[in-house]
């Protein structure tokens, strides 16, 4: 099983990877076949749609834009499910991972079609260094833009989050959620 990790935060090892990775070990746990690809959205050199609609142009089956995010969405397309990860910033994604957001509107067809295969599980982890209700409505945001692309979509989130503490420091019922949830990521439907 293809699963794509996409990590939307600026720093690559702290509080959203950590909380992504609680989710893959957990799937790779369940079963042997997870092969898990990672990519860090601030790695990469991209922009975000252009609003040239070349996407709607019949034989595309995303963004025709070239650049670093090309291969991620091709990838976002083969794998069968993806852990998307985001701190909240001004209340909302990343600006790394709103540019990936954007870019997904080629994977909507002329008519308004889907192109993104039907049965793929996404789990969405968001870390907040501030109280939750700073997140609520963003969560439910990004929820209804996954699931409105046919992702059966779970969301995950951990708030109060230092970031200056030297690892994350996640409690036990966010750990066994984290748990169920990559449990659920490679589970047949």
């Amino acid at each position: 099983m293809k699963v794509l990790a996409i990590n939307g935060s600026p720093r690559p090892n702290r509080n959203t990877a950590s909380l992504m990775k609680l989710v893959i070990e957990s799937a790779k746990e369940e079963t042997s076949d997870v092969n898990a690809m990672w990519c860090n959205l601030n790695d990469m050199t991209y922009s975000g749609c252009q609003s040239c609609l070349a996407c709607k142009e019949p034989g595309a089956k995303s963004c025709v834009r070239k650049d670093s995010l090309a291969f991620v969405l091709d990838v976002m397309l083969a794998s069968q499910a993806w852990v998307i990860g985001t701190p909240v910033y001004m209340g909302h994604v990343s600006g790394q991972l709103k540019l990936l957001l954007d870019r997904m509107y080629g994977f909507m067809g002329p008519k308004g079609e889907n192109r993104i295969p039907a049965g793929k599980k996404v789990v969405l982890a968001i870390t907040q260094g501030a109280g939750e209700e700073y997140y609520r409505d963003l969560e439910a945001q990004a929820r209804t833009f996954l699931t409105r692309r046919g992702l059966e979509t779970r969301v995950i989130h951990a708030s109060n989050m230092r970031v200056a503490a030297p690892a994350p420091e996640f409690g036990q019922a966010l750990k066994e959620q984290a748990i169920a949830l990559g449990k659920w990521l490679v589970t047949a439907p």
